[in-house]
């Protein structure tokens, strides 16, 4: 249920990243429309929601929240270093 909740909470982080016009543009192509970076919000709320039932599940009212704060950072972290340091398909790495 552990690793659930932080691959849930990598997913959602990836979703507000693609969210942002420039990281949208530069995965994905093509120019972002509102009603879509809507729906990547959304998806991406309803992952953080999802972690967070996940984790309190998991642990707990006390560890829980640890579990769903630390999630949350590992994928916050992870997501950062893959969408800023990754080079995108077809674009040379620096």
């Amino acid at each position: 249920m552990t690793l659930i909740c932080l691959l849930c909470a990598m997913a959602a982080f990836a979703l507000f990243a693609l969210a942002t016009p420039s990281h949208h543009q530069r995965r994905l192509g093509g120019q972002l429309s509102s009603q879509r970076q809507r729906r990547l919000r959304s998806l991406a709320w309803a992952g953080v929601a999802l972690c967070f039932v996940l984790a309190f599940s998991a642990e707990g009212a006390v560890y829980g929240a640890i579990l769903w704060l630390g999630a949350l950072s590992f994928g916050a972290a992870a997501s950062f270093l893959f969408f800023n340091l990754m080079p995108a398909r077809g674009q040379p790495s620096r």
